[in-house]
């Protein structure tokens, strides 16, 4: 009797819980559980362990072709054909000699040896039950199933780092992702600053004006500038807006639900030489390391293709049960061995040449990716120098900038500048503020490019900072 109230009570007690819920801030994301929701969801991630999964499949493939196969199976026969019904009668053990026409043959008659035996020649229809278990024991094929089974290892090991490699690129385009979020923030920040300075102007101006040391049109000068700086902000909030949407479908995060990040993420800058940096990433890189496994398998190919020049030993074993009906049939077995040798066969020689000509193709193609990732190492060690300076220099710039504004405001406020050289240089200002957004962010992804081409990028390398403020120029 308590069913209906009690209904009411759960009903409202969710109602409260998920509106509570609903009315509680959104909880920022750091960069780590932002790469940590894009493992598992991320369609990259999914396909490289789909492509490792079908590697172990092959493996555990060429390691069955090791072991005996044991097959059974099961046979009914119906038959006239006088060799098959012969041969149906041996193997339940049934054959007698009035199957060879003892009963027509005469001795007192000598051309009764010409005579033909109608119950061999036409035996009428005839059926057998069999049942049949074989057994194959491969012994040795010239090396083909463990030259298969290495080949097939060989192709886990670079599937696996296929898989590694996929995992750092994801978490290099979370990063930039994540980043580019941080980016936008700070770039809504400098046009709010800029809005907030441009309205000023705009007051500023009409006191002068409604005092006569301005012109009308230096007046509305001003607010043509605010109306830019109005729409620079909605440049950069969609310019957030977007980046969210990016980071939103690279982590899989619920459509329709709010997303805000964290602290900034920074990678961790080597500062080993150059050299070292370029041998540590031909040793570490995923995408070498994976090549370098198909090169392994390249040459176990060969000599899977050698062993068709090689002879074969295998053994096998039968035992069967044939009779008339299901519980009474004669047993009988079979076991022996078989070497063959193939010894003359044109066509294995095409075998061997495709499978030498597949590993000259893989070492070409490691050498030219070698050559790249050094090329690479030392292009991004570079950008990520010159882009730590190029951070200093843009902090400085800011700080010239906003104490060069400060006096050119004074100026102006006085009537000593004209609004043209106000906005000029408010202008450079927001300019050199946007400039230092876009550095951090260089800042941050160059380093992240370094340490994706080294084969080291992974969250452990990325630490989060403190937030930094573009329209002072320093770190808060």
């Amino acid at each position: 009797m308590f069913e209906g109230p009690c209904k009411k009570i759960l009903v409202l007690l969710t109602t409260a819980f998920v509106g509570s819920l609903m009315a509680a801030p959104a909880m920022a994301l750091d960069f780590n559980q932002c790469v940590t929701l894009a493992l598992k969801q991320n369609p990259r991630i999914l396909a490289a362990k789909a492509r490792q999964a079908e590697a172990k499949g092959a493996v555990s493939e060429a390691r069955g072709h090791l072991l005996p196969k044991l097959k059974a199976s099961f046979s009914a026969i119906q038959s006239n054909n006088a060799l098959t019904v012969f041969g149906m009668k041996l193997s339940q053990r049934q054959a007698t000699f009035n199957d060879f026409g003892a009963s027509q043959f005469n001795p007192s008659n000598p051309n009764s040896l010409n005579l033909a035996p109608a119950g061999l020649d036409h035996p009428g229809s005839y059926h057998n039950y069999g049942t049949k278990l074989q057994l194959e024991i491969p012994i040795w094929n010239g090396g083909e199933i463990w030259g298969r089974l290495s080949q097939a290892h060989a192709m886990l090991e670079a599937a696996q780092s296929g898989n590694i490699l996929a995992r750092q690129k994801l978490t290099f385009a979370v990063l930039q992702a994540y980043d580019s979020v941080i980016a936008a923030d700070s770039a809504i920040e400098v046009a709010k600053k800029a809005e907030k300075a441009a309205e000023s102007y705009v007051k500023t101006s009409k006191l002068l004006l409604d005092k006569g040391v301005l012109v009308k049109s230096d007046w509305l000068a001003a607010k043509v500038n605010l109306e830019k700086t109005q729409l620079g902000l909605q440049a950069a909030e969609n310019d957030h807006a977007n980046a969210l949407e990016n980071l939103s479908i690279l982590i899989g995060w619920p459509e329709g639900e709010t997303l805000s990040v964290g602290k900034p993420a920074q990678p961790v800058l080597p500062d080993n030489p150059l050299t070292d940096l370029q041998r540590e990433a031909l040793t570490d890189n995923a995408g070498i390391l994976a090549l370098q496994h198909k090169l392994k398998a390249a040459q176990d190919g060969i000599q899977v293709a050698r062993a068709a020049y090689l002879p074969h030993v295998n053994a096998m074993a039968n035992q069967e049960w044939n009779g008339r009906s299901l519980g009474n049939a004669a047993p009988s077995y079979t076991i022996g061995g078989e070497v063959t040798w193939n010894v003359l066969d044109f066509a294995r020689g095409g075998g061997m040449d495709r499978a030498q000509a597949e590993r000259e193709q893989v070492m070409a193609t490691l050498q030219e990716a070698q050559d790249k990732l050094r090329l690479q190492v030392a292009e991004a060690w570079r950008s990520a120098r010159e882009a730590a300076l190029r951070v200093k220099m843009r902090q400085l710039a800011v700080r010239q900038m906003e104490e060069s504004q400060r006096l050119v405001r004074l100026r102006y406020e006085n009537g000593i500048e004209t609004i043209t050289g106000l906005l000029h240089g408010q202008a450079e200002l927001d300019q050199s503020r946007a400039e230092l957004v876009s550095a951090y962010y260089a800042e941050a992804v160059q380093r992240g490019a370094l340490l994706l081409a080294m084969g080291k990028l992974n969250p452990q390398e990325i630490v989060d900072v403190a937030p930094v403020s573009v329209v002072e120029g320093v770190k808060q």
